[in-house]
């Protein structure tokens, strides 16, 4: 799920996360300990997700009698200052979820348990996906699920405006069709989409389509005229309405609660498939996915992890957690209760069988995907250390730029100054 780290945010993840590692030699407890188990399992994202995976565990506890789990979630800013503080604090959670941007942060760190050796069944999971877990060759993270980039939106808004939206199977849009389908939508009095510019997420995906990728071997993959490009399109389309006022788009943090679409401020918005149930849930079952415009071979969307669960190095029940994150990956009940809450279900088999069944806002997920298999390329892969501190401050500069404060070319030239220090 795509979400937006706070400046403060930030800072606690780093800073808790050095203290943890500091501390690991001092408080990290052995191995199992005898008796009744009782494990923290946390958790970021919708009310749909959390209702969901709290049935799944009622589930786990039923069959594993003697682990009891306490489960936690939140929004992801507040998810991440209370994780960062307990894992200081030495009370980290057994299990808990993470993201592109953390899963190496946390990793080198000493904060995660490698995976290796405890009792996982991940063959059935695709190699590409796994490799969002893995740092230094390592698998310190499973993915949730399999999640792919969409313009979800209200087909009605797009209709009074004389547009058609390419939503069938093998239907497609360039950027051109796409901005000027936009920009007629905002001509009735509502932006076409929500202003993409403030995601380094859809700069990555406009990158790939562009040859280009975000990182490279550890070290950035694009310039500042690269930057500067996209910010200038976002800004050509702004002038014309056919995205977001500033006003709206700085609001935007990945959630649904804070989504210019929900708040009926666009009529469609850039996001990860993986969010589509929690979409139709708060705005309602009208709404519709599109792939993203593309110009060329490579459409930029691929077949991500859109979270992904890790086992704590300083849990004293490390196996008991494994057995919990087995159980939500690759338990056929698990799989029937999750359903598509965090995208398709990573296990293929476990995908077949919900999405056989599915019905609703699970059904759209998976026919979304269904219809776009054959422009879903691989994983972009795993994001570096210090990616987090670029996350945040791509969207901070991008605040500036939107505001007036900067122009795209100074904004650009600063996140690519800034990256360079925090990969360095």
């Amino acid at each position: 799920m795509l979400e937006r780290l706070s400046r403060g945010c930030v800072r606690a993840v780093v800073a808790a996360t050095v203290v943890a590692a500091a501390a690991t030699t001092l408080t990290a407890c052995g191995g199992e300990s005898g008796g009744p188990t009782t494990l923290r399992f946390v958790w970021w994202g919708n009310e749909d997700r959390a209702t969901a995976t709290k049935a799944a565990v009622a589930q786990f506890e039923k069959l594993h009698p003697d682990i009891k789990v306490e489960t936690e979630y939140s929004g992801y800013d507040a998810y991440f200052q209370k994780l960062s503080t307990q894992v200081a604090g030495g009370a980290g959670p057994d299990l808990m979820q993470l993201d592109r941007a953390t899963i190496g942060e946390y990793e080198h760190r000493h904060v995660l348990a490698d995976l290796a050796g405890m009792s996982l069944h991940l063959d059935k999971i695709d190699a590409n996906l796994l490799a969002g877990g893995k740092v230094d060759g390592g698998q310190y993270a499973v993915p949730a699920g399999q999640t792919t980039q969409m313009l979800v939106l209200d087909p009605a808004k797009f209709t009074a405006a004389g547009v058609t939206v390419p939503t069938a199977k093998g239907q497609s849009w360039t950027w051109a069709q796409f901005t000027d389908a936009i920009t007629k939508v905002g001509a009735t009095g509502v932006a076409g989409t929500t202003d993409f510019g403030w995601a380094i997420d859809w700069f990555e995906v406009w990158l790939h389509q562009h040859g280009k990728s975000l990182y490279t071997a550890g070290k950035l993959g694009f310039d500042t005229n690269d930057l500067q490009t996209f910010w200038t399109l976002t800004g050509s389309l702004r002038d014309r309405k056919g995205v977001t006022p500033a006003t709206a788009t700085t609001k935007m943090d990945g959630s649904t609660q804070n989504s210019a679409l929900v708040g009926k401020q666009s009529a469609s918005e850039i996001n990860y498939d993986s969010s589509l149930t929690g979409y139709l849930s708060s705005y309602g079952a009208q709404l519709a996915a599109a792939p993203l415009p593309s110009d060329g071979k490579d459409t930029g969307m691929a077949a991500m992890p859109p979270v992904s669960f890790a086992v704590s190095q300083r849990s004293s029940h490390k196996d008991a957690a494994a057995k919990l994150l087995d159980f939500l990956v690759n338990d056929p009940d698990a799989g029937k209760i999750l359903g598509a809450t965090r995208g398709l279900p990573p296990n293929q088999d476990i995908r077949t069988q919900v999405c056989g069944a599915a019905t609703g806002a699970n059904k759209a997920v998976c026919d979304y995907e269904a219809a776009q298999r054959d422009k879903v390329g691989p994983a972009f892969g795993a994001w570096p250390t210090g990616s987090s501190a670029i996350k945040r401050d791509f969207q901070r500069t991008y605040d500036d730029v939107i505001f007036g404060r900067i122009s795209a070319a100074d904004g650009a030239k600063r996140v690519v100054q800034n990256a360079q220090n925090s990969l360095s």
